[in-house]
């Protein structure tokens, strides 16, 4: 696996010596960078509490499982095109389970405002609370759940 040699990696992409295996660590990889590098940017206007804390953690649980249930069951199929299947068949997965909960999210934002005031959730400095860091989770392991059934659906 190269982390800096792009045209070795280039290389071995022509040469047919990548595989689904070398695949799949680069997608886990990527994955896991990417809620390292945007999980902070997400903070910008939250203070930083435990949940939040709790909630990088979890995300990151949940992605690393995601993406490694997701190859298992490629792995299991024909064991072809991963990253490809990942990249293509989460797209329309993610815009479903998203516009699915989005709903379900504003509802639970006007209920929590409800009981714990309007006036709290409008200040300028928020704070994670563990209703939102459950939510982001539970939308991060339906979306996985989901994919990985297309994935079975397309890999057999």
């Amino acid at each position: 696996m190269y982390f800096w040699k792009v045209d070795k990696l280039v290389d071995d992409f022509k040469a047919g010596k990548v595989s689904q295996k070398e695949e799949f660590k680069y997608i886990l990889a990527s994955t896991v960078l990417m809620v390292l590098i945007t999980d902070p940017v997400f903070y910008e206007t939250t203070q930083y509490n435990l949940y939040s804390a709790i909630n990088t953690i979890s995300l990151l649980v949940a992605s690393i499982w995601g993406v490694y249930y997701c190859y298992k069951i490629n792995e299991a199929g024909d064991n072809k095109d991963f990253i490809v299947r990942v990249m293509c068949i989460g797209l329309p997965v993610i815009v479903r389970v998203l516009a699915f909960c989005i709903p379900i999210i504003v509802v639970g934002v006007i209920i929590n405002g409800f009981i714990f005031g309007f006036e709290k959730t409008n200040s300028e400095v928020n704070e994670t609370s563990i209703y939102s860091m459950a939510a982001g989770v539970v939308v991060s392991v339906i979306s996985y759940i989901y994919l990985a059934t297309k994935m079975r659906a397309v890999s057999s």
